[in-house]
């Protein structure tokens, strides 16, 4: 028995220098024990698309200065050239390409719609008479979706969040409670109001329909259309499923059929999205006579370029809007990007386009969807720059023709937030009144006799759902 024993550990040990036994149950750094992939197999796939695909591929790092080892997020983000994002006063403040967990992949341009309290809001710093910040922030609803705890909870565009479970305790380490999480209490304060106490439901799956509101609106001999168009989706269930956008056509139909000849699209809080619905809304917009016109050229790294006529599909519809002048008016605000600029520039070679807000963000690049079955990731790295029938570039943002900013005291000294489609809500009551010559009215609804005192947005929700840049569908881009 005793040489048995012997023979059989001397065995086990021969397996172990050989390498077939004695390892314990912990991966290897850069394992992946769910799908059996090493981090280095998944980053060896990335740096190939990257290098054939990525818009700025010469900027990649050289192969010996690439750290294999890194998880898949850190290995991604290192391979990011500087000319991806957005720069200020020589400051880069983010990238447009971006990688996340691959959870049956859905559009990141709507709203959380699984886990959300249902509204959007700008975050501001609350300051003193000086100026000075008094270490809190106070949060400004801009839009309430239907069907959600938020407006369950009877909260209103125009509201002040001021705290949470009673204290003024939001700041910049905490301001995600607002986004989603369990059954709570919020400050709300409401124009002069005072400050009350509403109780919240837990956050939960919302629809977010980006066709927010649309209206028609008679001033004399002007039929004035007007739609709230707040992301690039085609539908609910990604880019395949067309809902909204065959939604879309039959609001459009309405439009036409009531003889609209002025146009307000709202686009102040969209981020932008997928480039078929942009295509889509533009082809609605578009003269009968531009009809057959190119809506947008994309070229990549290569010297490649093709481009997309504007979208001819009229199922559904009622024929092309009869715009006086081939006039039309577009809402906007620093958050207006991607695929709305897209919109914009496409429309300018053929129409009189008026801008009425800021800014726009200037992203005028595309960017397609990279995934492998075999593993857990996605991303959408930056692959094509984006220009219209001209070759109109946009980089620098669009400049309004009217500036015009809700939150500025000085142009809006009421503070107050109308309901989006009421005529005298301050960025559509302006359009209203340059179509008809006649100044808006003012409200006070909804407003302060002593406005709260803030200094800058320090953030806006919507910026959570934004794209990098117009999304691609693959089945149809054109070659």
């Amino acid at each position: 028995m005793k040489e048995n024993f012997q023979i059989h550990i001397w065995l086990g040990l021969l397996l172990c220098l050989l390498g077939m036994s004695c390892s314990d149950d912990t991966p290897a750094k850069g394992d992946d024990p769910g799908n059996g992939n090493t981090e280095l197999e998944v980053n060896e796939w990335i740096e190939s698309v990257m290098r054939s695909d990525y818009l700025w591929n010469n900027d990649i790092p050289a192969q010996n200065k690439l750290d294999f080892s890194a998880d898949p997020q850190t290995f991604f983000r290192s391979m990011l050239s500087l000319k991806d994002g957005k720069t200020r006063n020589g400051k880069h403040l983010y990238y447009y390409s971006y990688m996340e967990k691959n959870k049956d992949y859905k559009a990141r341009t709507s709203i959380d719609a699984d886990d959300t309290y249902g509204m959007e809001f700008t975050l501001f710093n609350v300051v003193n008479d000086s100026n000075q910040p008094l270490g809190y922030y106070y949060a400004r609803i801009l839009y309430v979706l239907p069907n959600s705890p938020a407006s369950s909870a009877g909260l209103e565009r125009g509201d002040w969040i001021v705290g949470v479970k009673g204290k003024n305790n939001i700041n910049s380490d905490n301001y995600g409670i607002l986004l989603n999480g369990d059954r709570t209490q919020w400050l709300v304060k409401r124009g002069d109001t005072e400050v009350r106490t509403i109780d919240i439901e837990a956050s939960r799956a919302v629809e977010d329909n980006p066709l927010f509101y649309h209206n028609v609106y008679t001033r004399g001999d002007k039929k004035i259309g007007y739609l709230v168009y707040n992301h690039f989706t085609s539908g609910p269930n990604g880019y395949s499923d067309r809902t909204y956008d065959e939604e879309m056509k039959k609001i459009f139909a309405g439009f036409q059929a009531q003889g609209v000849n002025e146009f307000v699209l709202d686009l102040r809080y969209n981020g932008g999205g997928y480039e078929n619905s942009a295509n889509m809304l533009a082809g609605l917009l578009i003269p009968e006579a531009s009809r057959k016109k190119v809506f947008a050229v994309f070229s990549d790294n290569k010297g490649q370029s093709y481009s997309n006529d504007f979208c001819v599909e009229t199922k559904g519809t009622a024929g092309y809007l009869k715009l006086n002048s081939n006039r039309i008016y577009i809402l906007t605000s620093q958050s207006t990007a991607s695929s709305s600029e897209v919109v914009i520039n496409s429309l300018n070679p053929f129409m009189d386009v008026t801008l009425i807000g800021e800014l726009t963000e200037g992203k005028n690049v595309g960017m397609e969807m990279q995934k492998n079955d075999k593993y857990e990731w996605i991303y959408w790295p930056i692959t094509l720059r984006v220009t219209n029938a001209v070759n109109d570039d946009y980089s620098a943002g669009f400049k309004p023709d009217i500036e015009w900013n809700e939150y500025d005291l000085t142009q809006n000294p009421t503070d107050a937030l109308l309901p989006l489609g009421d005529p005298d809500e301050f960025m559509l009551g302006k359009a209203i009144s340059l179509i008809t010559g006649i100044n808006r009215s003012a409200r006070s609804m909804n407003t302060l006799s002593q406005p709260i005192m803030r200094g800058e947005s320090v953030y806006q929700s919507t910026e959570r759902h934004a794209t990098g840049g117009m999304l691609m569908v693959p089945e149809e881009k054109n070659n």
